[in-house]
C-alpha cells in the first residue's frame, strides 16, 4: 500500500495567502472555520496536521475549494488529465488544432 505524506507547509501557505486576500485575521478565519485560532496558527505554518473536516471548513470559510488547497499533494489527475487532453485532439484535424491553438495563445 501506498503511502501518503501531504506537504503541510503548501497547504498553510495556500490557506495563509487566501486568507490575506481576503483581508481576514487569524481570530476571525478561525471562528468562521470554527477551530482553534492556536490551531489556525499551527497549520499556516505546516506544524500541523489537519483533519479532513477541517480542511474543509477552512476551504468553505475561504469562499475556495479543497482541490485548490491541496493542489501541490494531488500528483494522480495530472496524467488522467493529460490523457483525455490527448484524447480530444487526435480526433481533430489540423484546422482544428489551429484554431484551438490561437484561441488558447490569446487568453
Amino acid at each position: 500500500m501506498m503511502e501518503c505524506k501531504l506537504d503541510y507547509k503548501s497547504i498553510g501557505i495556500r490557506i495563509k495567502n487566501k486568507r490575506a486576500v481576503m483581508n481576514l485575521t487569524q481570530e476571525k478565519l478561525s471562528e468562521m472555520a470554527n477551530i482553534g485560532i492556536q490551531h489556525l496558527s499551527k497549520i499556516e505554518n505546516g506544524k500541523a496536521p489537519l483533519s479532513l473536516a477541517c480542511l474543509v471548513s477552512l476551504a468553505n470559510a475561504l469562499q475556495t475549494t479543497t482541490d485548490h488547497l491541496l493542489m501541490d499533494n494531488v500528483k494522480a489527475a495530472t496524467p488522467n488529465l493529460l490523457g483525455e487532453v490527448k484524447e480530444f485532439f487526435d480526433d481533430c484535424s489540423h484546422n482544428e488544432l489551429c484554431i484551438i491553438m490561437r484561441t488558447a495563445a490569446t487568453k
